[in-house]
């Protein structure tokens, strides 16, 4: 929907500017984040905004000084200027935490590197230059006798703020008697992480400038969500208005179409965001969401799987696995599994009846979001407690081994009677769609963003199940949420067909389905990890299985 940048009322210390704080100029402020987008951005704002933060690292001090002396903004003067100390800015410290800057390049070229899981911020940028100057200025070099080749030399950021008043009148103009324009030279996303989310707040409206296609603030932004995953980032506080574009331009429809998934939490408009969605940030409401394949969660909740075959292709992170082999799958029973994964509620039901220790979990553990930190061999335990209250026999003993029917020892699923962990060829087959499989490259689709939570659209937060879209059986979020264990053992796969697969072998536990941290490639329905039977985290969950039994036991 279209909405209106709201009327402002002047703040006091511009009315009465004397001493001031720099945290009420970056909050008060309409902040634009440039990083190289000229423009006089103001005049399209200034009928309702009396503070502007801009950000940008192209324009050196000369340049701005120049610009503000000889064409200043039309029909104002400046009346008050100072030069800003770059360490007055980080009075609540930096947070640079995540932040690696590399200048190991023999051209001294700028690299940013960033660890893997939780490093959310290590995405957008390295140190920022204000307190660790690192940007460089390209300038000719003919050491080498080529007169385009380039060095760099270090650059100094610099920081100016104005309080500008008018001082001519015109009629076609509701422009404020007095504002501010507060200058920072340097990278624009990183400062955003710097002066505001370090320092727990955020600007009363943000802009997002966008000429041509996509969001061109940085020459190495990854795209539109790189500012999306700053602004959003787990429990940030959150500016009010999200100002699309550059507020007087159409988006391009490849960018209409991006930014939706990035900005789920604001009522998506042409030109403005007003924020007005749940604080979960990138997970919209669930009412709006869900639609019309909302369900309701129990233990009892499965889904039928009729028997079948499909070819298994091995990706993903499994240790020393360069390339994936492709194992043939003929599954000749039929089985359930979990429409979700279990939830936090279904998992504290568990420990209160059993007393079994809860999972230390930063979620509620009463919500519809997946149960995490949980070890194999409780996940385990819970199917053996399922199976005991429906009078079944259990599917494993103390171990971990699977029991048939009689309570031996089996490797052979028709004789299991219990509930269970899905084996990885079962999982894999439901994620496919079983017989009514449709080849997706994730399950249910082959737009991500349609069905799995992972490192883009997520926040690195885990989301309350049946959110997403489900794949051809009815499963949901068989790609991302959270990696789901499985029954068997970690293997490479081997070469032809194999007949109700179990994997024995192997140190490791299976995971499938990818999470929240990881990317697009890693919630593919093939992508594969492992993990240890003690161990837990805080992306791991699980969904139950049990194999539909005839004839007295056995398939």
């Amino acid at each position: 929907m279209m909405t209106e940048l709201p009327s402002m009322e002047m703040p006091e210390w511009i009315r009465n500017p004397g001493e001031f704080d720099i945290r009420n100029i970056l909050q008060d402020s309409l902040c634009y984040l440039a990083s190289g987008l000229h423009g006089h951005f103001v005049k399209y704002y200034m009928g309702n905004v009396y503070s502007f933060v801009y950000i940008d690292y192209f324009i050196s001090r000369e340049d701005l000084l120049q610009d503000m002396a000889e064409y200043g903004f039309t029909g104002y003067s400046v009346i008050r200027q100072e030069s800003i100390d770059p360490y007055r800015l980080h009075r609540g410290g930096w947070d640079a935490l995540t932040w690696y800057y590399r200048e190991d390049d023999p051209r001294g070229e700028r690299r940013f590197d960033h660890f893997r899981g939780d490093r959310e911020r290590g995405y957008f940028a390295g140190y920022l230059d204000i307190l660790n100057p690192s940007w460089k200025k390209v300038l000719p070099d003919e050491r080498d006798g080529n007169p385009n080749s380039e060095r760099r030399i270090q650059k100094e950021p610099f920081a100016e703020w104005f309080i500008l008043e008018r001082t001519e009148e015109y009629d076609e103009t509701h422009n404020p008697k007095r504002f501010s324009f507060f200058f920072l030279n340097t990278e624009a996303v990183a400062a955003y992480q710097a002066l505001y989310l370090a320092n727990r707040m955020a600007p009363k409206i943000i802009v997002i400038p966008q000429y041509g296609f996509g969001l061109n603030w940085t020459e190495f932004a990854l795209r539109e969500k790189i500012l999306a995953r700053t602004i959003f980032y787990r429990d940030n506080p959150l500016p009010e208005y999200i100002v699309g574009m550059s507020g007087f331009t159409e988006p391009w429809p490849e960018y209409t179409n991006r930014v939706k998934k990035y900005f789920n939490g604001y009522n998506f408009c042409v030109t403005i965001w007003r924020y007005s969605g749940d604080p979960a940030r990138l997970n919209p409401p669930v009412s709006e969401q869900r639609g019309n394949h909302q369900q309701e969660t129990s233990e009892n909740d499965l889904v039928f799987v009729e028997n079948g075959e499909f070819e298994m292709s091995e990706v993903g992170r499994i240790r020393d696995i360069a390339e994936g082999n492709t194992l043939y799958v003929m599954l000749t029973y039929d089985f359930y599994i979990g429409r979700y994964t279990v939830t936090c509620q279904e998992y504290s039901r568990f420990c209160r009846e059993t007393g079994a220790e809860e999972p230390v979990d930063e979620e509620s553990p009463n919500g519809t979001k997946p149960v995490t930190n949980v070890k194999w061999l409780d996940a385990i335990s819970y199917c053996n407690w399922l199976s005991e209250k429906e009078g079944l026999p259990p599917a494993y003993d103390e171990l971990g081994k699977l029991l048939d029917c009689d309570g031996s020892h089996t490797t052979d699923l028709r004789r299991v009677a219990g509930y269970r962990l899905p084996t990885e060829a079962e999982w894999e087959y439901a994620a496919r769609g079983g017989n009514k499989s449709r080849d997706y490259i994730f399950a249910g689709s082959n737009d991500v963003d349609e069905v799995a939570w992972y490192i883009e659209n997520s926040s690195d937060r885990t989301r309350e199940v049946g959110l997403k879209s489900p794949n051809e059986l009815g499963l949901y979020d068989m790609s991302g949420n959270v990696w789901e264990l499985c029954s068997d053992n970690s293997d490479r796969y081997s070469e032809g067909l194999e007949i109700n697969p179990y994997g024995e072998t192997g140190v490791f536990k299976i995971l499938r389905g990818g999470s929240v941290r990881e990317d697009r490639e890693e919630v593919t329905i093939s992508a594969r990890d492992f993990t240890g039977e003690r161990y837990t985290n805080s992306s791991i969950g699980f969904r139950v299985a049990k194999t539909v039994l005839v004839d007295g036991g056995e398939q």
